[in-house]
């Protein structure tokens, strides 16, 4: 027997609501990577690649969702302040912020 779509998309619909600052923390990474991604094209510092672009805003918008999480469960920052600072970090991209966390832990260890 068949579902009843109403319900279906009522599920879907209370799922999305729940879980609506994550998915907006994964697009602003998206775009805060793409962004990052496109201006290195126009400075010349990186050569336009549509594989290369694909993978820089699908890691941007991990790296946002792994920063929401941080911010929202480690630090208990409100929703709207964790999706800014994911954006940031997407915007980054990772090699900056592994820089930055490495430099942060070394003098912080050392």
């Amino acid at each position: 027997m068949l579902k009843m779509p109403e319900k279906a998309l009522a599920t879907l619909v209370a799922k999305v609501v729940e879980y609506w600052d994550a998915i907006l923390a994964v697009g602003v990474g998206v775009i805060g990577g793409t962004l990052a991604y496109l201006s290195e094209v126009k400075n010349g510092s990186r050569k336009w690649d549509l594989a290369a672009f694909t993978l820089s805003i699908t890691s941007a918008g991990f790296f946002a969702f792994v920063t929401y999480m941080i911010c929202i469960d480690l630090f208990n920052w409100t929703p709207g302040l964790s999706v800014a600072c994911s954006g940031m970090v997407a915007h980054l991209g990772a090699e900056k912020v592994k820089q930055l966390l490495t430099d942060f832990f070394t003098k912080k260890l050392g």
